[in-house]
């Protein structure tokens, strides 16, 4: 009862704020206004339009769900700039288009969860089932004889980052079929060209930077040369040289911003496999003093101290982490062993 009141007062208020503005439509054009009417003619055009923003306020107060503040006040500017047709003309698009908005959404959220669909577990018609092989990928190179499903997967490596697929890569290149062979040959040789031209290109960025974004530039630099590590892990002539660059290019980046976690933190791993156990071990406990999570740290120090055969410091230091990281290999089985 009280909503079809309110509309009933905000429809008579919206008539008669038309009618008004209708008439003042009528009068201004029929005859000049003189200087002093012009106050009266404004001051009434105002009055109008604050009534025309009550008006629809009143009829759309039940529709929306809710504050109508911001329409009232919308319908308040448009009144002001558009004389009549701003008042009559923005209450019927408001209004109907609200009309019609609710009817196509009755749901009270803003959100709608549904079900999961069985699209993506299903064959579609006409399609043959086929068997889901879940063998590894290296696995597949060793006992498949599907030879074009190989190939396939081994282009599809070609957009894996080289940390990931430099192991199945380097198997695929042992491949008897020429294709897959060839194409896993051409896969390595692209992603070494492709970060050593990024290197190049972030060094002479890096000599154009200063600050923060300069140490980030050479920690960048040095992340690529652990990838070509990790491509390059079988020649230990380029892992060595690879090595001391990576190590070099962090300790650019702490020598620009000496608070760079990361930079550390790559430092210490580099020196670490450069047999370099205390070095490492300093380089690690400063990434740590600067924020790094212990989670990641803390691994890192348990292999320093069991390369300096501190092994008491092994288990203290696995005993910082927290369980819940300890529950997945591979530092499941050590935490296991120095519990």
């Amino acid at each position: 009862m009280r909503s079809a009141t309110s509309k009933f007062f905000g429809f008579a208020i919206l008539f008669a704020v038309v009618l008004v503005q209708v008439y003042m439509l009528l009068v201004i054009v029929g005859e000049p206004v003189a200087a002093e009417g012009r106050l009266f003619w404004l001051g009434l055009h105002v009055l109008s339009s604050v009534a025309c923003a009550a008006a629809i306020a009143l009829i759309a107060r039940n529709m929306i769900k809710g504050s109508v503040a911001g329409a009232a006040v919308l319908a308040l500017l448009i009144g002001l700039a558009i004389p009549v047709v701003g008042g009559l003309g923005f209450a019927l698009a408001f209004l109907i288009g609200t009309h019609f908005a609710n009817a196509r959404h009755d749901e009270d959220v803003y959100w709608q969860l549904t079900d999961n669909i069985d699209l993506p577990f299903t064959t579609p018609i006409g399609r043959k089932v086929s068997r889901y092989d879940s063998r590894g990928f290296v696995e597949q190179l060793i006992y498949s004889e599907d030879n074009d499903d190989l190939y396939k997967k081994v282009l599809a490596a070609t957009n894996i980052q080289a940390a990931l697929s430099v192991g199945l890569l380097k198997r695929a290149v042992q491949h008897p079929d020429d294709k897959i062979r060839l194409t896993a040959y051409q896969t390595l040789d692209r992603k070494v060209t492709g970060l050593n031209r990024e290197i190049q290109r972030l060094e002479d960025r890096a000599n154009t930077q200063k600050g923060l974004d300069k140490s980030n530039t050479w920690l960048q630099i040095a992340s690529n040369y652990w990838e070509l590590i990790t491509l390059e892990k079988e020649e230990p002539v380029a892992r060595k040289q690879l090595l001391g660059k990576a190590a070099a290019a962090a300790q650019k980046a702490i020598d620009v911003q000496p608070d760079n976690r990361n930079a550390h933190f790559t430092l210490g791993r580099a020196l670490m496999m450069q047999n370099k156990a205390e070095d490492a071990g300093e380089s690690f406990r400063h990434a740590l003093h600067l924020g790094m999570p212990k989670e990641k740290v803390m691994p890192y120090l348990a292999e320093v101290a069991f390369n300096k055969r501190e092994f008491g410091l092994v288990a203290e230091y696995l005993a910082v982490i927290d369980d819940a990281f300890k529950v997945y290999p591979p530092l499941k089985h050590v935490a296991g062993y120095w519990k």
